[in-house]
């Protein structure tokens, strides 16, 4: 019995053991196979983190490649199929699937990259900020000119003719150039060139940081408020030429102004009563009691000096112990030194040392004694010379703070007036400034795309406008898309349909390429906006008691269509039937139409601006624009189907003769050309922006047969030159002529790199 138990017991046993055995077979193989799955899911992980990590990586260089983009003047957004052809070099992306994509969003001031890298289908994104830093950019010199003539055909008796008597007298505020000649007659107005003070290179052209010179019909550069009596002496000796100053509505260092209000308070230099004349205050002596307390408190009070607080001749002074330029035997005032050059005495701001120039601009006065008469008179004027211009004292606006080249020729320069002092007389034969190189902006090709070998910064389109597009329709009414903004081949008579729009007709003359096939024309409006086909209210006027000449159609330019280079395959007409005017709708917008043919403009365009709220049409010119807050960039591109009959913009109105204000910077591949100017309706042509043409300006502006002369007005709109304000795609210059240098770059804002990971 017991064995029997024992051997039941060792079945057991052994029965045990095989279970467990095939237990822990049975578990090992689930801990293999277990271990297994966990290896390759984490192998799996693994290549997924590794693919996450590509793809930041992928992101950051987008980011990178995104500022270098916006410091080449392009726009920020790089696409997906772009950032294959920056990349495709590299060797480090085994996988097929890789790539960024960035896009710059701009709100409340506040500009973000946002770049989003891919990497065998894992996604990853970073953002950043961006600002307006440091560095230097350029664009063409045409866009510094008001007027500017590139004679691209090289014709030796092209004449730019400016003339006019009374009001239909033309005038042309800002720099003017004619590659060939230019002839000013009657009571038109130009600008003469500015002097230099010393040209170091000695080549006629003004080298920023090197050169220095006189500013614009500054014939005395004032480092000190003027008396009323000298004041009023320099404005009477500049009245002849009141309408050739370059006021740009602000004061300038070095411009002429009286200080008329004063700061309330005795500053350094002022005059002070000195009956001793020893320069200190004495008993008896004048002073102003500041604490009130009826005595003289030195360090308190203020000495009454009847000094003029600047040195004159006669009075002692104490040469500069520190500069050597300055001992030179003459009184240096603040800023610069007096140097003896060919015996004549010339005013220096800046030095040569090792090769380079350095700015005077921190060197105080020399000290002097300031000799009083002695006597105090209380009927003298307060004249508060603290030698800073306060606001809402009076000025003399004659200068802008920069080089400007003023009247320019390579050929002959006739008919101007009698340079007075400080001016040089504009005579010609100056540097030629050729056309940009239009053929290598390739604005015909999309961004999307790989940059074409030769092209130049700022190459391409954003939007194209082209028939395919539009299919069979003139209109797009998806105010999604950025080419909602144009009608494509209204009716020359009555009117049709599209998408639900009524499309009046309109008098245009049709276009036909080498081929006898009709080129596409798109007109600028809006079938989008409320406005559309509508006279608009008061509400839209700009001038008043105008007939409804400045009520303006709205051009609703949306966020995904502002900043862009739009490619409009045809011509392109500012022309409605229903109104004399168009604006844009949203402030700030900013956009340049490229258009492969002419650009014909029979309406006016104004921008979103500070109007006088009393201007009256009459007294519209180029000058009303204050505080512009839109830029509208044209360029009339050639047709190589069409060369003939291309890259011009044509001013006027074939059917009416109206017309007016234009508020664009305009460029035309070939000329300028009139169409049906000289009638009563055109009374003027004024332009705040500028008028430049590859070749020639070709406006026939006679009268004659019951016309007479439309006057021509061009305001140069100066953002482009002082950096505030650009808009998209505008060429750079040529070769190593004269530009644009804007002192702006891109730069991420430290502190504001946003990114997320997946795992952490």
């Amino acid at each position: 019995m017991n064995r029997n138990t024992r051997c039941i017991s060792s079945f057991h046993r052994e029965g045990f053991v095989l279970v467990m055995a095939a237990v822990l077979l049975a578990v090992s193989g689930i801990l293999v196979g277990g271990l297994m799955t966990l290896a390759m899911s984490y192998h799996r992980m693994a290549e997924r983190q590794f693919s996450r990590e590509r793809a930041f990586f992928l992101a950051e260089a987008g980011l990178r490649a995104a500022v270098t983009r916006l410091n080449a003047y392009s726009e920020g957004n790089i696409s997906y199929s772009q950032s294959r052809v920056l990349l495709a070099h590299t060797n480090a992306l085994p996988t097929s699937d890789w790539g960024f994509e960035t896009t710059l969003a701009t709100s409340s001031n506040r500009s973000w990259i946002t770049s989003v890298g891919r990497y065998d289908g894992q996604v990853a994104g970073i953002r950043a900020e961006v600002t307006l830093g440091s560095g230097q950019r350029s664009i063409h010199a045409l866009y510094a000119h008001a007027l500017y003539v590139g004679n691209s055909s090289g014709s030796t008796n092209y004449t730019l003719l400016i003339g006019g008597q009374g009001s239909g007298a033309d005038f042309v505020r800002g720099d003017v150039y004619s590659g060939g000649n230019l002839a000013l007659s009657g009571d038109a107005r130009l600008r003469l060139p500015e002097e230099f003070i010393h040209d170091w290179d000695n080549d006629g052209i003004c080298d920023p940081g090197t050169d220095t010179w006189h500013h614009a019909y500054a014939t005395q550069y004032w480092d000190r408020p003027l008396t009323r009596q000298e004041y009023d002496a320099y404005t009477n000796a500049m009245a002849p030429f009141k309408g050739q100053f370059y006021n740009n509505g602000r004061y300038d260092p070095g411009e002429a102004f009286v200080d008329t209000i004063g700061n309330g308070e005795y500053d350094e230099g002022e005059p002070f009563t000195d009956l001793n004349g020893n320069g200190r205050w004495d008993p008896g002596d004048q002073f102003i009691d500041r604490n009130g307390n009826g005595t003289f408190d030195p360090g308190v009070d203020t000495v009454i000096n009847l000094g003029n607080g600047q040195w004159d001749p006669g009075e002692e002074w104490t040469e500069d112990p520190v500069r050597p330029l300055r001992q030179n035997g003459r009184y240096d005032p603040a800023g610069g030194y007096w140097q003896l050059s060919s015996g004549t005495w010339r005013w220096r701001t800046t030095y040569r040392s090792g090769g380079r120039t350095y700015s005077c601009a921190d060197w105080p006065a020399e000290a002097f004694e300031d000799v009083g008469d002695g006597v105090y008179h209380p009927a003298e004027p307060f004249i508060d010379q603290n030698g800073v211009y306060d606001a809402g004292e009076e000025f003399f606006d004659d200068r802008n703070s920069l080089y400007d080249y003023g009247t320019q020729a390579p050929g002959q320069i006739t008919g101007m007036p009698t340079p007075g002092p400080g001016q040089r007389a504009a005579t010609g034969n100056d540097p030629p400034l050729a056309p940009p190189d239009l053929a290598r902006m390739y604005y015909h090709v999309p961004k999307t795309g790989a940059p074409p070998s030769d092209a130049l910064p700022r190459w391409g389109h954003d939007v194209l406008v082209h028939r395919d597009t539009f299919g069979s329709e003139r209109c797009i009414t998806d105010p999604n898309d950025p080419k909602h903004i144009f009608i494509r081949n209204p009716p020359t008579s009555g009117s049709v349909n599209s998408r639900g729009k009524t499309i009046y007709g309109r008098s245009y003359t049709k276009v036909y390429d080498n081929s006898g096939q009709p080129v596409d024309d798109y007109f600028l409006e809006d079938p989008v906006d409320p406005t559309f086909n509508q006279i608009p209210g008061e509400e839209y006027a700009i001038a008043q008691n105008d007939n409804n000449r400045t009520h303006t159609m709205m051009i609703d330019v949306k966020n995904n269509g502002n900043n862009k280079v739009y490619f409009v395959d045809g011509n392109l007409y500012i022309h409605s039937p229903r109104v004399y005017a168009m604006r844009f709708r949203q402030p700030g917008t900013k956009v340049t139409i490229v258009a492969r043919g002419n650009i014909v403009i029979s309406d006016e365009f104004y921008y979103n601006a500070n109007y006088d709220p009393n201007l009256q049409y009459a007294d519209m010119d180029s000058t009303v624009v204050k505080g512009a807050q839109d830029m509208l960039c044209l360029i009339a591109l050639r047709n190589p189907n069409c060369p003939t009959n291309s890259g011009n913009i044509l001013i006027g109105d074939a059917q009416f003769g109206t017309g007016g204000s234009i508020h664009a910077m305009l460029y035309a591949e070939n000329d300028f050309i009139d169409n049906n100017l000289n009638t009563v309706d055109q009374q003027f042509i004024s332009v705040y922006g500028n008028m430049s043409a590859g070749n020639h300006i070709r406006l026939n502006r006679t009268t004659g047969s019951g016309q007479y002369r439309t006057r021509l007005d061009v305001t140069l709109d100066e953002r482009i030159r002082d950096g505030s304000l650009t808009a998209p795609g505008l060429p750079p210059p040529v070769g190593t002529q004269r530009s644009i240098q804007l002192d702006t770059a891109w730069r991420i804002v430290p502190g504001t790199w946003q990114s997320w990971a997946f795992l952490q």
